[in-house]
């Protein structure tokens, strides 16, 4: 009977410890995900060599390259901070959400019905989720509202940034706190120009002490991350962090901009004639949204401001990527490296003088090129690059799969998983970029279209014009190259509101330049 009984409670702590066992591996079994986004980073990565800038310095995006697949050829669906942002979050593009610029909105009123965020989506599927710095874009506060019992996030770190009067008062009080802090004294272009709007385009450095609490807010972000990093976690978790640097105004800690001597800055080059073959259209973006003008305020303020201006986006592009070394090593020294997933994206690019403009917000390479970086273990092999067409439309299904959650049905976004296997496997489409109502970007593996709202549209050979100098949409060898890609073009399903001023703002200066030509300026002409 003893013999019964020791075998009996043998049997049930067997049974037990493999169930025990069960239990940890279905709480196990998914990867963690470390999501990173950087605000406004172009293709000025060191790894890429002639092709991005050599004189940057991004050791740890390199690193972090090396150990996964670099996408390339990796596009936004607009080239704005809002909209993009709230592609990544569905899926969806701007088309489907009718969110054309930052202050458009959701004009989709059935958007959050079908398609949770990404953030959600990943909680409501047995994921903790925690969030720090600039994620999501201000068009998510359209989920919120709706959605008060549906969080996003388990934790989340608020965005904020501890002004002072005089951090407040360098920056004149501009824009949202993403934009601080402003260059010791301000912007150059606000005290050289009093009235310009645009004046956020400086650059300069910040000393420890003029910071309240000696950091900069992409520096307590990466804090915050580490401390969640050495935590325990009975669930997988989805940790998300968005570094606003090298976003505008152009600054960060001294020792950044040391690394980048002025004398010795390389602004982009400025061929003679490069707006010769651009529409009326896109010089309208290219002159963008401010009253005379960003190329002209440069030009007033003199040839080394545009040194500058380079100089500033070159420190803090590495000041961005020394905070994410430490991220990196973090989650290197902690018990998740070897199942976390790591996808590191930008939300767009960034102009520094290519075709005499300097944000984003047009459709030519610059603005629609964002580095996109996918590390995920046992998968991706270690420093592939994947020269095949995506789009941070993907980034959503491509964690559906990877996660092993159920696929959301009808979003624009594919899967990238074969790519990320193998870098060299054929893209199902190419990546589509918006910029306002009725103008659109086609990028294929090799040659990337434009139209725009008003006809007219440019071709480039992404092969062998990188810099894209040279407009073939007239030359009749490519006309079956331009039929072929007009195929892809999206379809407008909403109409351009009174909010999307930019639309507006470029078919009005168009109209105007047309009926007076020598109301153009003469830089664009």
């Amino acid at each position: 009977m003893k013999k019964r009984n020791v075998i009996f409670f043998v049997s049930m702590l067997l049974l037990i410890a493999g169930t025990g066992n069960a239990a940890n591996e279905k709480r196990t079994d998914k990867p963690n995900v470390l999501f990173i986004s950087v605000d406004d980073l172009n293709d000025w990565v060191s790894l890429l060599g002639k092709k991005g800038n050599v004189d940057i310095k991004t050791p740890n995006l390199d690193k972090l390259a090396r150990r996964g697949v670099y996408f390339v050829n990796n596009h936004a669906n607009t080239t704005a901070c809002s909209p993009s942002r709230l592609s990544v979050m569905t899926g969806m593009s701007a088309v489907s959400t009718g969110c054309y610029t930052n202050k458009s909105g959701v004009q989709n009123k059935q958007l959050y019905d079908n398609v949770l965020p990404l953030p959600c989506y990943l909680r409501n599927n047995g994921y903790y989720t925690m969030g720090c710095g600039k994620i999501e874009g201000h068009a998510m506060t359209d989920f919120d509202k709706k959605h008060s019992d549906n969080k996003m996030w388990n934790e989340r770190l608020p965005r904020s940034f501890r002004m002072n009067s005089t951090t407040f008062r360098d920056g004149g009080g501009y824009g949202g706190i993403d934009f601080y802090p402003f260059p010791i004294g301000g912007s150059g272009i606000k005290n050289y120009h009093p009235t310009y709007r645009g004046h956020s385009l400086c650059a300069g450095p910040i000393d420890r002490d003029y910071l309240p609490g000696g950091k900069m807010p992409d520096e307590i972000s990466a804090e915050w991350i580490i401390k969640r990093l050495k935590r325990n976690y009975d669930k997988p978790f989805f940790l998300g962090i968005g570094f606003v640097r090298p976003h505008v105004p152009y600054t960060a800690p001294r020792e950044f901009f040391d690394m980048y001597p002025l004398n010795k800055i390389h602004a982009p080059a400025d061929p003679e004639g490069e707006m010769d073959d651009i529409s009326l259209y896109g010089k309208a973006m290219a002159y963008g949204l401010f009253e005379p003008g960003d190329e002209f305020m440069v030009r007033e303020m003199g040839p080394d401001y545009r040194k500058k201006l380079v100089q500033g986006y070159m420190a803090s592009v590495s000041f961005m990527d020394a905070q994410l070394g430490l991220v990196l090593d973090a989650l290197e020294e902690s018990k998740y490296a070897k199942n976390t997933i790591i996808v590191l994206w930008s939300d767009h690019g960034q102009h520094l003088g290519e075709k005499h403009s300097w944000r984003k917000q047009c459709l030519w390479q610059e603005s629609t090129n964002c580095p996109m970086i996918w590390v995920v273990p046992n998968v991706a092999k270690a420093g592939a690059i994947c020269k095949q067409p995506s789009s941070l439309l993907d980034i959503y299904p491509t964690l559906t799969e990877l996660c092993g959650l159920k696929k959301i049905e009808n979003q624009d976004g594919i899967s990238l998983l074969s790519q990320i296997k193998n870098s060299d496997t054929k893209s199902l489409k190419p990546a589509i970029t918006t910029w306002t109502y009725g103008s659109h970007s086609v990028r294929g593996e090799r040659y990337h279209y434009i139209h725009y709202y008003d006809g007219s549209d440019e071709l480039y050979d992404g092969e062998n014009d990188f810099g894209e100098h040279n407009n073939l949409a007239n030359d009749p060898n490519y006309v079956s190259v331009i039929k072929k890609m007009k195929k892809y073009l999206p379809k407008d399903i909403y109409k351009p509101t009174e909010r999307n001023k930019e639309f507006y703002t470029y078919k009005k200066r168009a109209e105007q330049w047309k009926k007076d030509p020598e109301s153009m300026p003469d830089w664009l002409k």
